[in-house]
């Protein structure tokens, strides 16, 4: 009896309840709400990095009169599918309705998430990614550093693979979303020869007046603080803006710093970082204050020349001992030179590939004023010694170069270029720009297909880059690339793959 009373009074409670809930269905007010299906967005892009992308969806909000332009917040996300739950695999690239920026990620696929926040209901409507495929623009091609309103920056001619069209990037640096910001005066940008799978073997470096000489990564041109190149120094006093004025590179992974009369020497191999300056000779308590030119003379493979200012003199340097000594006897066909009483300032020295491998030097007699050519081998023997004649204004020159094929003493005055001929001792003018000054000049010997390319930097009311075959016999020089809108040029390097 009491289980079948129980029984009806859960069957008359289940009643109750159904009958209360058909009564309540028309208590409910539904509303809808303003949503956005946003159009105009394909769904794969491919961009190079540093380049202007721009896309303007158009968001279709159903409930909108138009009436208030605040009523949205945008972001734009792009999340890298490599390492998709990294923290740092997340880049917020903008915060507008459409997007307009200069792409700054690091060459990569990414997917690309646009939001738009509806303030007033405060949904946020997720549209549907894209793929963004970010390529490298700045994968080999000419570094050029220099001035803009007596600042440095950095420029670059982008040469991509299958693309017949060279890409100028003016600020690159700030293009490829580097951390490197260029301080003071343009000085010196450089890339060890012969580039490698590893980095610890390759080295972009770029030198400002103040900001110093800093490493960049060799794909992505990123930097951080540790990348200064006084972290690579085993000196932990030396100072974080510590700068070079320039450097030499005769193998891979081998490296010559040279900064106000001391000059330092790493070898990646060998485990030999810069340390104490090598300047000095091994017969010798005190350093030598060294000319600002090194002759690498094939480096470690053979032994690189050094110059003492004040003691007028060569001194060949070994990488193994870390020392200076005194050059051999000097020997060669008719006059040579005193190696160690030169009676002469070191005007100009380096190393060339012509006939065979030489190292040039421009000295200038302190008795005379006269000013001699000297060419030796990779042994020390003196090829030739004779003074340079008919070479107008040579006395000013600023900027010298020689030609790996022909072996002519390129120089300039100004806005003119001159081919010195060492054979028939004279000079010819093989360029005049007139007003505009001519702020570079050299040749590149890991350039690849410029190698023997004369590279030319001048400056009128924009930087311009040109550069030249050379042909025998003092032919004229045959223009083959120009480059214009650049920096005041300053300085040059090739970056090579």
């Amino acid at each position: 009896m009491l289980k079948n009373i129980k029984l009806q009074i859960a069957l008359l409670t289940l009643f109750l309840l159904s009958v209360s809930c058909a009564d309540d269905l028309g208590n409910y007010n539904y509303k809808n709400i303003n949503e956005i299906k946003a159009t105009g967005i394909e769904k794969e892009y491919t961009i190079y990095n540093g380049e202007h992308f721009k896309i303007t969806p158009n968001l279709n909000p159903t409930l909108d009169d138009g009436n208030d332009p605040n009523r949205y917040t945008y972001e734009w996300v792009a999340v890298n599918t490599l390492i998709i739950n990294a923290p740092e695999a997340k880049f917020v690239i903008a915060k507008t309705k459409n997007l307009d920026i200069d792409l700054k990620l690091a060459p990569a696929k990414y997917k690309v998430y646009y939001f738009v926040k509806d303030n007033i209901t405060g949904v946020t409507w997720q549209q549907e990614p894209f793929t963004l495929t970010v390529v490298s623009s700045i994968y080999e091609g000419w570094l050029v550093l220099g001035d803009v309103e007596s600042k440095a920056r950095l420029d670059m001619i982008s040469i991509l693979p299958n693309v017949a069209e060279h890409k100028i990037i003016t600020d690159v640096l700030d293009k490829a979303g580097s951390g490197l910001k260029l301080s003071g005066k343009a000085v010196n940008v450089y890339c060890f020869k012969n580039p490698m799978i590893t980095p610890l073997m390759y080295g972009i470096y770029i030198t400002a007046s103040e900001s110093g000489t800093s490493r960049i990564d060799q794909d992505s041109f990123g930097w951080t603080p540790t990348q200064n190149i006084a972290y690579e120094m085993v000196d932990g006093s030396i100072p974080r803006n510590f700068g070079v004025d320039f450097m030499k590179s005769a193998l891979s992974g081998e490296n010559f710093i040279y900064s106000k009369g001391n000059i330092y020497y790493y070898m990646r191999i060998q485990q030999i970082g810069y340390s104490l300056p090598q300047n000095k000779v091994d017969t010798e308590t005190k350093s030598f204050y060294a000319a600002p030119f090194i002759a690498e003379n094939q480096g470690v493979l053979g032994s690189p020349v050094f110059y003492d200012r004040d003691g007028r003199r060569f001194l060949r340097y070994s990488t193994m001992d870390g020392i200076c000594s005194k050059m051999p006897e000097a020997i060669g066909t008719g006059t040579v030179l005193d190696w160690s009483n030169t009676k002469s300032d070191l005007v100009y020295m380096t190393t060339s590939s012509f006939n065979g491998m030489e190292n040039f030097a421009v000295l200038k007699d302190i008795t005379t004023g006269k000013y001699n050519l000297l060419r030796f081998n990779t042994g020390f023997v003196q090829t030739y010694y004779k003074e340079i004649l008919n070479a107008p204004d040579f006395d000013k020159a600023t900027h010298f170069a020689v030609s790996p094929d022909s072996g002519y003493l390129f120089y300039t005055v100004g806005g003119k270029l001159y081919e010195y001929d060492h054979g028939t001792q004279s000079a010819k003018l093989m360029l005049d720009k007139g007003s505009e000054e001519i702020t570079y000049i050299g040749f590149h010997a890991n350039a690849k297909t410029f190698a023997n390319k004369l590279v030319v930097g001048s400056y009128g009311t924009t930087g311009t880059l040109q550069l030249y075959t050379v042909p025998p016999v003092n032919g004229a020089l045959v223009l083959t690339n120009n480059y214009t809108g650049l920096c005041k040029i300053v300085d040059v390097a090739f970056r090579a793959r």
